[in-house]
């Protein structure tokens, strides 16, 4: 009999069959010649194992740039918290530094209206020296503005000074953000906001001493006053009987080729000293020496504290080793030909350093270059390193324009004159080239001149 399998509880695949088969096999005889062998089954084939798929380059680029985007991203948001730049604004900077990117409209227009600016205030007569304050604001960012304060000469006419600012701003499609003018007791101020639209660029103060005749006659006169060397009329207020040995050098040459020419036409011997990399650095020293003047490399070097705006293109710093040194001086020698000597440009921190100096006073002596010592501080090493190695040199005597007034500056060509006399030697007179000192040199050299004071070349004077 066959056994029925209830409903629902079907058997497992090959269970039945196997039943089935054995309970026949019991029943049934064999069959003669029938094969009592069970088929064997193929052997059994191992499994391949698959080979991990190689990562593409192309995954590990994405991963690495969404990790550096993440964190440029939450750096941003660091430095925008804690009130500095964020770092996108500061790479993107410093790749157009490197030249990566071009410079963007916003930049190009700023600096189209800071070399505006600066045009108006050189033609004003008012120059780097007059400075007293600068700072960028807001560095890196769209809302970076330059604030200047100058303290300027009487000279300068404050309303002449905005006229010509709005000016020049104007060609340059700026305009006045913001103007006021105030006075106090002992000055006037001139503040000037230049920019495009309502956004600031340029943020310029002026001010300008006021000259009071009843507070200079209220001054108590000093205890012992020295005699009056000098009793000539004021247009003669220069000179002496006794003769005197003068070598003035004009410092700053190269950003105005006007002002250098009226000082080439001065029949009278002078000593240019051109700034590498200026507008008219070559033409200026061409003109000099074609003139038979002399010319000098004004060599940038590091300050304790920047006077000017901005950093020079050139600068001889601490810490550069003997082959930048090289390096930047004779990339300054190919920018201003005809060089006889040289001499330092601001350079307080870096004549003060030992290391520094010997590195370029050893190169000057391979170049057979004169060095004359500037001394914008009292810690200079300049003059002693030089001696130390038997190159020529000599120390600068007296500043004739520190104060940009043509009485300050013929007092102290005044004072030149006497100490040369005093000394019974040449000394060095060291001035910058600006309208004032120009106008100055043009009246009072040929003065000098007719009362027998004999003027040198700065290379007559070095030992």
């Amino acid at each position: 009999m066959s056994s029925r399998v209830p409903k629902g509880k079907r058997p497992k695949s090959g269970q039945t069959g196997k039943r089935k088969a054995s309970s026949s096999s019991a029943s049934r005889p064999k069959r003669r010649g029938a094969s009592t062998t069970k088929k064997r089954r193929a052997p059994h084939k191992p499994r391949k194992r698959r080979t991990p798929r190689a990562i593409s380059p192309f995954v590990f680029i994405i991963a690495g740039l969404f990790g550096f985007s993440v964190a440029i991203f939450g750096l941003d948001f660091l430095q925008t918290k804690y009130g500095r730049s964020p770092v996108t604004v500061e790479l993107f900077t410093w790749a157009q530094d490197k030249g990566l990117f071009s410079p963007g409209e916003r930049q190009l227009r700023s600096e189209a209206l800071r070399k505006a600016v600066n045009e108006a205030l050189i033609e004003s007569g008012i120059h780097k020296s007059d400075l007293t304050f600068q700072k960028s604001v807001a560095n890196g960012t769209p809302d970076e503005y330059e604030y200047r304060e100058f303290r300027i000469s009487h000279s300068v006419k404050l309303d002449s000074l905005r006229a010509l600012l709005v000016k020049k701003a104007s060609r340059e499609g700026a305009g006045v953000a913001a103007v006021k003018r105030s006075s106090q007791r002992d000055r006037e101020m001139l503040a000037i906001d230049l920019g495009f639209g309502r956004v600031k660029r340029q943020c310029l103060l002026f001010v300008q001493p006021i000259q009071d005749v009843r507070i200079a006659q209220t001054k108590p006169t000093p205890a012992m006053t020295p005699p009056q060397t000098f009793q000539l009329e004021p247009s003669e207020a220069i000179g002496s009987h006794e003769s005197a040995q003068i070598a003035i050098v004009v410092d700053d040459c190269g950003y105005d080729l006007s002002l250098a020419e009226r000082l080439v036409d001065i029949d009278c011997p002078l000593t240019f000293s051109v700034l590498p990399k200026t507008t008219f650095a070559s033409e200026t020293a061409e003109a000099a020496h074609t003139s038979g003047r002399e010319v000098m490399l004004h060599l940038p070097m590091e300050p304790v504290r920047y006077l000017g705006p901005g950093f020079p293109e050139l600068e001889i710093r601490c810490g550069q080793n003997e082959a930048e040194i090289e390096m930047l001086i004779d990339e300054a020698l190919t920018s201003v030909p005809h060089v006889s000597g040289v001499n330092n440009h601001e350079g307080s921190r870096a004549c003060a350093d030992l290391t520094t100096m010997a590195a370029v006073m050893s190169h000057l002596k391979r170049k057979r270059l004169y060095f004359i010592d500037s001394r914008t501080t009292a810690d200079t090493v300049a003059f002693k390193v030089a001696r130390s190695m038997n190159l020529k040199v000599a120390n600068r005597d007296v500043f004739l324009d520190n104060e940009n007034e043509k009485k300050a500056i013929e007092g102290q060509l005044e004072k030149l004159v006497a100490l040369s006399i005093r000394l019974n030697q040449p000394v060095i007179g060291i001035c910058h080239l600006r309208r004032t000192t120009v106008a100055v040199l043009e009246e009072q050299l040929p003065l000098l001149r007719k009362n027998g004071h004999r003027f040198l070349f700065a290379s007559q004077v070095v030992k």
